[in-house]
């Protein structure tokens, strides 16, 4: 029956070609699932010769005079023996520098690597006190005032190994670049080179991979720390935000029950983010007409939240007051909170499903919501990817999503991918499940970890969560400076 699905559901979508992207990351698949052990092996030996000359130390400069070779299309140099790092050093060096075809300047860097630098990218670039603020780092040159065209008087390395471009302009600006910048922040104009042009430079390289968990993986790790430890060390904090980051969710235990806590808890790593449901809101039973289902006591399939936004919040959190357990009435009183890994759904729906997936990141859905009289609404895919075809946000939520408009051919083919993922975030193997009791706090990448709640009789259960939502990015920032606090230790 499958087998029929697939081939039909194929047929289907025929009307629609993949883009390269597709065809891209279908290789990429293919490449992950057969290679080799011994080429593996020597992929693995490649990179890390290659991260050993990346770490190389600079070397002890001496100041010796450098040979200047003529160019017509301006000056260049050869760095002396002198800059050029030895075996033991960690930094890649310029060896040479010269102009080059199509306004550019070739750079040839002693690791077997050359790039070429467009003029009017290092112009845009220079790092002088006049073009830069020193101490925020912010661009203080004009860049659409920039020549596009701009040319070099002379191209050059100078005494201490850095690249020195003195520019044909009235002022003969000069500008000069660090080797480390110039290796770090050219991977793209590189020979020879794959690395992703989406990889942000700047952050720190030693984050946590993320990990994909089912029911299994997580409950033999689960990501869970004290209160005490989070709020009074750098150390639980720094564990609590490595969980975050790595799980999608963290859970702290003994947060003190009293309301408006959460936003204590907040401002040790970020601040909370207001949105039409105020700085904090309380879930719990309010049966009024027009009150969101969340404030009820019916059950809530798995979703992420604010779908409906520009930009929903990507951290969310959920600290409890107040329940009455299971081991309190002897039965199954519901109210459980769930939550799955969106991003292991869709990576299995990528790698075995590859038409299906195709159709849940190409096709816009629009996610709408009236609450208290006010209306928003938002066109998102069902699953998010970058230029590279990785994952990056899941935007998933049955009762917020309106009627698809899309081309009559695409209509069956997307239900029946969003049915495929639907079922495979309910597996049994998939979700987290359980009861918060009062003192737990939970929080969870809001586009990553769909969270559910299953029904609960508000005749029997008494029930209060505060929540609030928090910008992820702040979150992941102090995450960064805690793993650079720890790095330089």
């Amino acid at each position: 029956m499958q087998s029929r699905v697939k081939d039909w559901l194929s047929r289907q979508f025929a009307m629609t070609l993949p883009t390269p992207l597709v065809l891209r990351r279908s290789l990429q698949l293919l490449l992950r699932q057969s290679a080799a052990p011994a080429a593996l092996c020597s992929s693995s030996c490649h990179s890390n010769s290659r991260k050993n000359v990346l770490l190389q130390q600079q070397p002890q400069i001496q100041l010796l005079q450098s040979r200047t070779l003529q160019y017509n299309r301006g000056t260049a140099t050869v760095a002396s023996e002198s800059v050029r790092p030895t075996g033991e050093d960690k930094i890649p060096a310029i060896v040479s520098a010269f102009p080059g075809q199509h306004l550019t300047a070739k750079v040839v860097f002693d690791c077997h690597t050359t790039a070429d630098f467009k003029y009017i990218w290092l112009r845009d670039n220079c790092k002088c006190p006049k073009c830069m603020d020193s101490s925020t780092k912010q661009k203080l040159l004009d860049t659409p005032a920039l020549d596009v065209n701009i040319r070099p008087k002379t191209v050059s390395i100078n005494e201490e190994g850095w690249l020195q471009i003195v520019w044909n302009d009235k002022e003969e600006h000069k500008t000069v670049f660090d080797p480390k910048w110039l290796f770090k922040y050219g991977q793209s104009f590189m020979h020879n080179s794959f690395e992703s042009d989406s990889v942000d430079k700047d952050l720190h390289p030693v984050r946590a991979e993320p990990e994909l968990w089912g029911r299994t993986e997580i409950w033999k790790s689960l990501p869970e720390l004290s209160y005490k430890e989070f709020n009074e060390t750098e150390e639980g904090l720094f564990t609590w935000l490595n969980m975050f980051y790595k799980y999608g969710i963290a859970i702290l235990r003994g947060v003190p029950v009293q309301s408006e806590k959460i936003v204590d808890v907040v401002k040790r790593f970020a601040y909370v983010k207001e949105t039409q449901y105020g700085q904090i809101f309380d879930v719990i039973n309010e049966p009024k007409e027009g009150t969101h289902l969340a404030f009820s006591g019916v059950a809530l399939a798995y979703h992420t939240d604010m779908n409906y936004r520009e930009k929903s919040p990507g951290m969310q959190l959920l600290h409890c007051l107040k329940a009455n357990g299971p081991d309190q009435l002897g039965e199954d009183i519901g109210g459980r909170s769930m939550f799955v890994d969106g991003f292991r759904a869709a990576r299995w729906m990528e790698e075995n499903e590859p038409t299906a997936f195709h159709v849940l990141t190409s096709t816009p859905v629009r996610f709408s919501i009236k609450n208290s009289g006010m209306r928003y609404s938002a066109l998102w895919p069902v699953i998010c990817t970058d230029s590279e075809g990785d994952i990056t946000e899941i935007h998933y939520n049955n009762r917020t999503m309106q009627p698809l408009q899309a081309p009559t051919h695409v209509v069956t083919p997307f239900y029946h991918a969003y049915k495929m993922f639907s079922q495979k975030l309910v597996e049994e193997s998939a979700g987290l499940e359980f009861n918060l009791v009062p003192g737990d706090l939970v929080a969870f990448n809001n586009r990553r970890t769909l969270h559910a709640r299953s029904a609960y009789d508000a005749s029997k259960v008494d029930r209060h969560l505060q929540g609030c939502y928090v910008d992820i990015d702040e979150a992941f920032s102090k995450y960064d400076q805690l793993l650079v606090n720890r790095s330089s230790t």
